[in-house]
């Protein structure tokens, strides 16, 4: 087999270049069958270059790993071969890691992966929520940090061996594991495996399972999303060509490790194409120091490409030193959730780089639209369709395909689509028999292929690219006494996007306590980025004609409420505002917002304060 890396085979500005790449065969392009094949494919043509460094502190100097692409394929294999002998076999056996972003863990994970099954969990989940994800996982291998890396992740792997059946062995990385039953130290066991050759032979089937993850779903049954060894492979394939990966960039990676744009779009696919990626912290951007040194790190390591979600975006943004020389950034990337335009306009300004907006999720292996970083990044768009699928929009009430320029669900189809939650009683309503898969957002396709976001259909809430599940929160407060039910949405929020409010009717003549609700949701909630913002008692809620719950409709409540607080706020409490619903030239929301009550300087005032929200606002004098 000839291996590849996954560098472009040719620059990619508009369709008809996506279109050019389809016209090629598949597997001379693509020739991997599994993930080893692609740190084979690097290793063999940049060995000696650059290809991980992951650092303590956002100090250049702190690194607690370098590693050449020669060193990371034997890492990956010394990985492989430890799990292998801990009884994982390709697409059977579960590893799971509870921990940040360690200098062990990529390698570590990409190992397991190779022997088996890898799942990332998230960290800030509460212990429950954890236990319950492990055991619907049929985990078989937990992988934490020792107390002195992490109390948090150590604190809540504590009875998990008593209370997940499957769990076998809790590995420490930093090897102390202070005498607990079924914990044992990390080093020993990776120390006895091989490093020069694999001991088993690694999938050969792109189907095979190969990693999960936590997208959401309620207690008790969390919605674990099963990705292949083919759709991730597919979605570094596809990020290299569109994003232009090479061997020569070097980018840093802000996103956490239990999330698929840390693992893929710029982990996996980075490392793929050749190029090298740098972890900034075991925590990624979330330390505020990060975000403070994060240019320094820059102009350190000669960085390439900048990349966050849209608040990290933001908070970048005010980082940014005025002597900052940008000449090697050739391009600046952000996805996760809806980029507020305020926002993309003033980093643009700030730091002279156009941003590129991409669009995935983690059934797609974070690949479905991408701005081409050879082109021009079309302003509000998303971008282009990955190569070798297929992306359309369809109507909302017919199914029928819709034609450009005309607002629909947004669909897609390819070899990055998932083959299903671990549950497949979740599949419904989500992927079909035909391989397309519902995103659950609203958008429209212009003629020459770009892929406008208007909106979303699903009720997941996103809170600075974190996905959260308005059930999880109705289920708490549905039990608390005195609410007769309950429903969660998303308000605007300037720096995270969004952030959930919950809507309560009482029971006839109950008087529901606010606050103790309040408290009752931070006790229970597995999450805290799910602790609403506000909690507003209404008479009814909305609904559909045959008695669902419109959350379309509290969607626009909640945006009213935003307005109201704003208008409080800057304009004082005597200013009123009349909120109307639009949309603009694009089919996007715009919000026309007319206050009475305010003076010239306080409507402005007004007019800054809601600019940054991801929706569209017009802001005028009403007399």
């Amino acid at each position: 087999m000839n291996l590849k890396t996954t560098r472009p085979v040719r620059p990619v500005r508009t369709i008809e270049d996506i279109k050019a790449i389809e016209a090629m065969p598949y597997d001379d392009l693509v020739p991997s069958r599994n993930l080893y094949d692609l740190f084979r494919a690097t290793a063999a043509a940049h060995g000696d270059r650059a290809a991980l460094t992951v650092l303590r502190t956002p100090d250049p100097d702190d690194a607690s790993l370098v590693l050449t692409h020669a060193e990371l394929l034997a890492g990956i294999t010394q990985a492989a071969n430890m799990f292998h002998t801990l009884g994982l076999r390709p697409g059977v056996g579960v590893a799971a890691f509870l921990t940040p972003t360690l200098a062990e863990v990529p390698v570590l994970m990409l190992g397991a992966q190779v022997a088996g099954i890898t799942s990332s969990i998230n960290y800030l989940l509460s212990a429950g929520a954890i236990a319950d994800l492990l055991k619907v996982q049929g985990a078989e291998v937990l992988v934490i940090p020792a107390r002195h890396l992490d109390a948090t992740c150590w604190e809540k792997a504590e009875g998990l061996v008593a209370a997940v059946p499957s769990l076998k062995r809790i590995l420490v990385v930093g090897d102390e594991t202070e005498g607990r039953a079924g914990h044992e130290p990390l080093s020993p066991l990776l120390a006895a495996a091989a490093s020069d050759r694999l001991a088993f032979a690694p999938a050969t089937d792109r189907d095979t399972i190969c990693a999960l993850f936590h997208t959401g779903g309620t207690t008790g049954s969390p919605k674990v999303v099963r990705l292949t060894h083919g759709n991730q492979i597919h979605a570094a394939f596809g990020f290299g060509q569109v994003f232009g990966y090479n061997e020569t960039d070097v980018i840093i990676n802000g996103f956490p490790w239990f999330h698929v744009g840390g693992t893929v779009t710029v982990g996996l696919s980075v490392l793929a194409a050749g190029g090298h990626m740098i972890i900034p912290s075991p925590y990624a951007l979330r330390p505020p120091e990060v975000v403070a040194r994060y240019w320094d790190l820059v102009r350190h390591y000669g960085v390439t490409m900048v990349n966050g979600v849209p608040t990290s975006i933001g908070a970048l943004t005010g980082t940014f030193p005025p002597d900052m020389d940008t000449s090697r950034i050739r391009m600046a990337g952000t996805g996760g959730a809806i980029l507020p335009a305020a926002v993309g306009e003033h980093f643009t300004k700030v730091t002279g780089l156009a941003l590129f907006e991409t669009y995935g999720m983690t059934e797609t292996a974070a690949a479905i639209a991408f701005n081409p970083a050879a082109g021009t990044p079309a302003p509000g768009s998303v971008g282009l369709r990955a190569p070798f699928s297929e992306t359309r929009i369809v109507s909302s009430d017919t199914g029928a395909p819709c034609p450009p320029g005309t607002p629909g669900l947004v669909q897609v189809r390819g070899p990055q689509v998932f083959p299903g939650y671990a549950d497949p009683a979740q599949n419904e309503g989500v992927l079909d028999a035909d391989g397309w898969l519902t995103t659950g957002d609203l958008g429209s396709l212009s003629e020459d292929g770009r892929l406008t976001l208007t909106g979303r259909s699903k009720d997941l809430i996103v809170r600075s690219g974190h996905n959260i599940d308005p059930a999880a929160i109705e289920e708490v407060a549905n039990r608390f006494e005195g609410v007769g039910i309950s429903a969660a949405v998303g308000m605007p929020d300037q720096y995270a996007g969004e952030v959930p409010v919950l809507f309560i009717v009482a029971k006839p003549g109950a008087r529901p306590d606010l606050k103790a609700l309040r408290d009752r949701l931070e006790a229970e909630l597995h999450e805290r980025p799910a602790l609403p913002r506000h909690i507003l008692e209404i008479d009814a809620l909305p609904v559909t004609a045959v008695g669902k719950i419109f959350k379309p409709a509290l969607r626009d409540h909640a945006i009213r409420e935003k307005v109201r607080l704003e208008v409080e706020a800057t304009c004082g409490a005597g200013a009123a505002a009349e909120v109307e619903f639009d949309t603009d030239t694009h089919g996007k929301p715009l919000i026309r917002v007319a206050v009475t009550g305010a003076t010239p300087d306080q409507i402005a005032g007004l007019r800054a304060a809601l600019e940054p929200l991801p929706q569209g606002f017009t802001v005028t004098a009403s007399s």
